[in-house]
């Protein structure tokens, strides 16, 4: 009998949705899911859809209002996850572009449970998002001998990735989250606004999880 495989949460970026990630990482899916339980969340917001019948299907984690410039429903997302993942436990969380912002906020959050580790690539620094996390890990009752939720989530290990011709997110938004979410290490890529899929990175996200997950247990 096969032993249980760790389970990875991933969640994509705006404008995509779970299978579309899925299906734009094929290679670090195959390589990642050969160790890795691999499971893909649609985000809770439908966007519109440049295609007449709709058939994208793209969706986002939470939105930007563009005249005040605050993003809106980060909650939402944070308690969407939260119930969608009810009664379930992940030991990583990848995310990729808005993905891997929340996939931060989440670990910080504490919002799901188990989880040891966070990958993230082209994902920005958005501070609310980091507010709304430390505000979660704050209001979660704790035992006296649990460490703080929120020191636990920041503690974290954590992987960003940068595409050095990202015309999306800038190397330096990544950076930010990765100096401001915990724990992080920092990787820039001659890629732009993409999971990379070439070996060589794959390979060093999987050493990062073989590593993180293994020193957590």
């Amino acid at each position: 009998m096969e032993p249980t495989k760790m389970r990875i949460l991933c969640l994509h970026g705006k404008f995509q949705n779970g299978s579309a990630f899925a299906n734009k990482i094929g290679g670090a899916k195959r390589k990642l899911s050969r160790v890795y339980d691999l499971h893909f969340l649609d985000g809770p917001i439908p966007l519109e859809d440049e295609n007449e019948n709709n058939s994208n299907n793209p969706k986002a984690w939470w939105l930007k209002d563009e005249e005040t410039g605050k993003h809106i429903n980060i909650e939402e997302a944070f308690e969407y996850v939260k119930e969608i993942t009810s009664g379930q436990t992940y030991d990583a969380i990848l995310g990729f572009s808005q993905g891997g912002t929340l996939a931060t906020g989440l670990a910080i959050g504490g919002v799901v449970p188990g989880v040891r580790a966070v990958v993230t690539a082209g994902s920005p620094f958005v501070q609310d998002v980091l507010d709304v996390a430390k505000h979660v890990a704050d209001a979660t009752p704790m035992d006296d001998n649990e460490m703080n939720l929120y020191q636990k989530g920041f503690n974290m290990p954590k992987f960003h990735m940068a595409g050095e011709t990202d015309q999306l997110i800038s190397v330096d938004s990544t950076k930010l989250l990765c100096e401001n979410g915990g724990n992080g290490q920092f990787v820039v890529h001659e890629k732009g606004h993409l999971f990379p899929t070439r070996a060589a990175l794959v390979n060093q996200v999987m050493e990062f999880l073989e590593i993180s997950l293994c020193d957590a247990k």
